[in-house]
C-alpha cells in the first residue's frame, strides 16, 4: 500500500496489483472483489488502469466467458509506464507552471528561477537514468 501511496495511485490499485502478484492462477474482477472485500466499480476501475500502465495482461480460460488478468512478468514495463504515464507528465506541468510565473510581470522571487532550473535539468537527468535502467 505503501507503494501505491507514493505512486498517487488508489489503495485498491495497490491492493489488486499486490494481489494479482501473488496469485498463482488468473484472477477474474470477481475473485478480486470477493478476496479483497471491495467494489466490484473499485476493481474494474483498478483493473482498468492496471491494465493500461502495463502491469497486467488478459488471459481467456477455454469454455471460460469471464475475463481473467495476471500479472505482466516484466516489472520494467510497468514502472516505465508509470514514470511515462504519471510521474513525467507531472513534473512537466509544474515546471510549464513556474515558467508562466516567471513571464508574468512582478515576480520577485526571481533569484529562484535558476535553482529551479538546476531542480528541473537533474529530474530530466534522473527520469532519463531510470528509464534506461529499466528497460
Amino acid at each position: 500500500m505503501e507503494l501505491a501511496d507514493r505512486l498517487g495511485v488508489s489503495r485498491s490499485l495497490g491492493q489488486l496489483y499486490g494481489l494479482l502478484f501473488m496469485a498463482n492462477r488468473p484472477m477474474s474482477a470477481q475473485d478480486c472483489v470477493e478476496v479483497l472485500a471491495i467494489s466490484r466499480s473499485s476493481a474494474g476501475q483498478g483493473l482498468k488502469v492496471l491494465r493500461e500502465f502495463g502491469a497486467i495482461k488478459s488471459h481467456f480460460k477455454a469454455g471460460d466467458r469471464s475475463e481473467c488478468f495476471v500479472i505482466e512478468p516484466d516489472l520494467g514495463v510497468f514502472l516505465t509506464k508509470i514514470l511515462d504515464g504519471r510521474l513525467i507528465p507531472a513534473f512537466v506541468s509544474f515546471f510549464s507552471a513556474m515558467q508562466s510565473v516567471r513571464s508574468a510581470s512582478g515576480v520577485t522571487a526571481s533569484d529562484r528561477f535558476p535553482k529551479l532550473d538546476r531542480w528541473e535539468e537533474k529530474l530530466v537527468d534522473a527520469m532519463a537514468k531510470m528509464k534506461e535502467g529499466l528497460l
